[in-house]
């Protein structure tokens, strides 16, 4: 068992963990009482990008910042064990990589509380040497500029011996940015056509697809 990259980045929703049906509930929760409507998913979806108490300050008046922000934390936290799982397999791939000495990191958009929440109850957190979340940088991706901190910090120095994993077009973008391999993934979002259309480098269907892109086949 060979490790193709020194380094591997990972998104986390959708690519990590599939967390989409607690964002969903968490960000009506926030939202509703004030706006009096349900969200759909592919409006929720359609705000991705800013961390999640970043769109809910842009959505809503100052007044009510504070108390949206937290009916999301609370809901996410409350519902997160009934509505959060890894994807199948993805455990394992995470032991067999830090097990194999390859460096790990996360680089995501969600907030740092939420997203260091999500890893620690599905038991994972140990597992990543960095972690850079939405409001830990000034650009979100598709700017590369958490990706280059995280290589940074994580010495690596040979952006080519380097993948970056996720499900989104943006995720792929700041990858080719940052100079890295980039990994496309398509058990998470059910939109794909943004990322088809970024180009990534490889195109993974199933977590086993992944497993042999990355040599743990």
């Amino acid at each position: 068992m060979t490790p193709r990259y020194s380094t591997l980045i990972f998104d986390l929703d959708g690519t990590l963990a599939d967390t989409l049906p607690l964002i969903y509930e968490a960000f009506n929760d926030a939202l509703s009482p004030i706006s009096g409507e349900q969200l759909s998913p592919e409006e929720i979806r359609g705000m991705f990008g800013p961390p999640d108490n970043y769109i809910i300050r842009e959505l809503l008046d100052a007044e009510h910042h504070e108390a949206a922000i937290e009916r999301y934390v609370a809901t996410y936290q409350r519902r997160h064990r009934d509505l959060v799982d890894l994807f199948d397999g993805m455990a394992d791939l995470l032991a067999d990589a830090q097990a194999a000495g390859t460096k790990l990191a996360v680089v995501t958009g969600k907030s740092r509380s939420t997203a260091i929440m999500t890893l620690d109850i599905l038991g994972v957190l140990g597992h990543f040497q960095v972690i850079y979340a939405g409001d830990d940088v000034e650009r979100q991706k598709p700017d590369p500029m958490a990706l280059v901190l995280a290589l940074a910090d994580l010495a690596h120095d040979d952006p080519a011996s380097a993948a970056m994993i996720g499900d989104s077009a943006a995720d792929v973008i700041a990858g080719k940015s940052a100079g890295v391999a980039t990994i496309g993934v398509l058990w998470g979002s059910p939109d794909h056509t943004d990322l088809l259309a970024a180009g990534p480098d490889l195109l993974c269907a199933t977590i086993d697809d992944l497993r042999t892109a990355l040599g743990f086949g």
